[in-house]
């Protein structure tokens, strides 16, 4: 008999998604009301937490490389807003990643970045975010069509940003 540990390596490697279900009791509901409250103060913890717009997340060390430090520059204007309202996070190489701030867009750099912050993220934040997942670091590079695609991925962020621009001036 497999403990759960070493279950969960087992179906990771088959490609089996493996989701735990939502328990309604009392006791479980203490842990996720802690965690809402060190997520609050994580986004208190960010310089400018009201103003964020975009939380970017990456691989460790994705944004070191030069040429795609150079694209990564290039998003924000892209989306129509200052290099100040995007928050780079960066998972690391175990797939430890800090809780994401709730913010109204994301950008998951890769696709098995975008599977782990999606199990942070809960229902009701994944349906009232807009969220792009492009492809991972390095097909970024691999020529025009890949950076098109990034380009096509982040449209509906400038969208959903502009509308909040133009909700907050009326």
């Amino acid at each position: 008999m497999l403990d759960e540990g070493r279950r969960l390596q087992v179906l990771a490697a088959m490609g089996v998604d493996v989701y735990q279900l939502r328990v309604s009791d009392v006791a479980s509901r203490a842990p996720l009301a802690l965690a809402a409250e060190v997520q609050e103060n994580l986004v208190g913890g960010f310089v400018g937490a009201a103003d964020i717009g975009v939380v970017a997340v990456c691989a460790r060390g994705a944004r070191t490389d030069l040429k795609l430090a150079r694209l990564f520059a290039q998003l924000p204007r892209s989306l129509g807003i200052p290099a100040s309202r995007v928050t780079w996070l960066e998972m690391s190489s175990d797939g430890a990643l800090p809780a994401l701030p709730v913010v109204p867009c994301y950008l998951f750099v890769g696709s098995a970045i975008a599977r782990g912050c999606a199990a942070q993220l809960s229902l009701t934040q994944q349906n009232e975010a807009a969220i792009a997942v492009c492809a991972e670091p390095h097909e970024l590079l691999a020529g025009v069509t890949a950076r098109r695609a990034l380009w096509q991925a982040i449209k509906p962020l400038a969208r959903r940003l502009r509308a909040e621009r133009g909700l907050e001036k009326l």
